[in-house]
This record gives C-alpha cells, structure tokens and sequence, in this order.
C-alpha cells in the first residue's frame, strides 16, 4: 500500500523558520516550499502564553492577510504537528485555506490550524477584537512565548490557559 501523498501546511506562528516549534518541522524533513500569504483575510491573534492563534474572521470589518510559510508535510510529520497542536483535544483545528506564494502569486491549497471553533470568537473578543489583529507572528511575540514544557503538562495546559483567560476580564 502506498503511502498517503504529503499535505501542504501553511505555518504562521511559533513553526516558523527560526521560531521555537520550526525545529518539529525541521526533524521531520518537512521540505519549505516558499513565503506565502493567506489569499482572503483572517485574523491572528495572540493569546495565553505568547501563542499566535487563527481564527476564522468575526465580521467582514477585519481580518488581514496573514504572512507565514507553507510546507510539505509527510503523514507522520502531519501526526506529530497534529499532536503538538493538540488537536485530540479541540485547542486547534485543522481546517484548508488557500495562500498564495510571495513573488509568483500562485494560489495554492493548504492546510492551518485554526483556534476551535468551540472558544474562537470568544477569544478574538477576549484578545481586543479588530484592534488586537496582527499580520504576521514576530520574533518579539515568540521571545515571550512559553513552549509547552514551560506549562501545564502536554497540550492540555494550553487549553486550560484558553480556558482560563477567557473567564477573566482584560482588567484582572
């Protein structure tokens, strides 16, 4: 039985080249196939623990078009992304989009994690709205960045952190 074709992953946040989680990518041979930029806008995020998060766009007020990379993920690399994600326990989904590759302007399908659809908006809200939108995760966003051996343990504490910033108010 032949294995399953690689699947095209659109990274914009900590996955990144030089980013704290690119070295998953990276040991999963992972080959980077350009800079891309989402075609339609979305909007980003940052939330508990300096973690960038997409989110399907609350209005057609907002949404930017999101910077990041896109990369040819084998089913084994797409597990492990999976897993890190904790997508077995509703932090993120994995959702297509399309982006379009920098300097060609070729439209390509993909694949993002996307916050869960289960707490998303409540976070756009919880984050600031339109006025906390970012167009690209920056090296200063990931230098606070708490990777998750710095949390509760495994992807569950970063759930339990989104949890737990949505039932505060921002002036706790």
């Amino acid at each position: 039985m032949a294995e399953a074709p690689p699947t095209m992953v659109f990274v914009y946040g900590t996955l990144k080249r030089g980013f704290p989680n690119h070295p998953l990518l990276a040991a999963s041979a992972s080959p980077f196939a350009g800079a891309v930029s989402t075609a339609a806008p979305a909007s980003l995020v940052i939330g508990p623990y300096s973690v960038p998060f997409l989110l399907p766009t609350p209005s057609s007020s907002s949404g930017r078009l999101i910077s990041g990379e896109l990369y040819s993920a084998s089913p084994l690399a797409l597990a492990k992304l999976d897993a890190l994600e904790g997508t077995h326990i509703g932090v993120y989904e994995r959702r297509r989009l399309t982006v379009v590759v920098d300097g060609s302007g070729e439209a390509v399908e993909a694949e993002a994690y996307f916050a869960h659809p289960s707490y998303a908006e409540a976070l756009w809200r919880r984050c600031g709205g339109e006025a906390a939108e970012i167009g690209e995760y920056t090296m200063d966003h990931a230098a606070r960045y708490v990777p998750p051996s710095g949390r509760s343990p495994g992807a569950a504490g970063l759930i339990d952190a989104i949890h737990g910033f949505l039932a505060t108010t921002p002036d706790n």
